[in-house]
């Protein structure tokens, strides 16, 4: 207990004064006003910016991306929008290709039937480089392949009037 008598409501009154005015105090500051004071460029300029970078967990940050909604939130269509085929088509070094197909080789050696192998070669190739180029484009514009025709429409009718004998053993060697 105070000495002084009344000590203890006298505390309580001080205090209770002493919050009303900080209270007021707090009520009455222009915090508008006071931002515009601060030089915002000035306060960034001291901002260790590369401590802060040291600072962060890049590893719990990204162990914590759930990939799986990420990936729902991407848009495919919008990036496929993007994507210019022409570009991809013109950056195909047709050169390269020409070189692994060996055609050079095949011209230096050729005769009449070696240059109509060269250009069955020369087709096979070019029949393959178009299955590749259709398998990449149908694959970058996310189309199904499911329910494509086997071939043309005349040959396949064609081909399916004709009863093609197999061998009396199945066909096994």
């Amino acid at each position: 207990m105070s000495p002084v008598p009344g000590a203890g409501r006298m505390e309580q009154l001080v205090e209770a004064i002493a919050e009303r005015v900080v209270n007021l105090v707090i009520e009455a500051i222009d915090v508008d006003a006071l931002m515009a004071k601060i030089d915002m460029d000035a306060l960034l300029d001291r901002v260790d910016v590369d401590g802060l970078i040291d600072r962060v967990d890049v590893d719990k940050i990204v162990s914590r991306v759930d990939v799986e909604q990420l990936i729902e939130r991407v848009d495919v269509e919008k990036i496929i929008e993007r994507v210019d085929v022409e570009k991809i088509i013109q950056r195909v070094d047709i050169d390269a290709l020409v070189e692994q197909t060996e055609l050079g080789t095949i011209i230096a050696r050729s005769t009449s039937g070696v240059a109509s192998e060269a250009l069955d070669l020369v087709r096979a190739q070019a029949v393959g480089l178009d299955d590749f180029l259709a398998r990449w484009v149908n694959r970058i514009l996310r189309r199904n392949s499911e329910g494509w025709p086997v071939g043309p429409p005349a040959l396949v009718s064609a081909l399916a009037d004709v009863d093609i004998p197999l061998p009396a053993d199945g066909g096994a060697p």
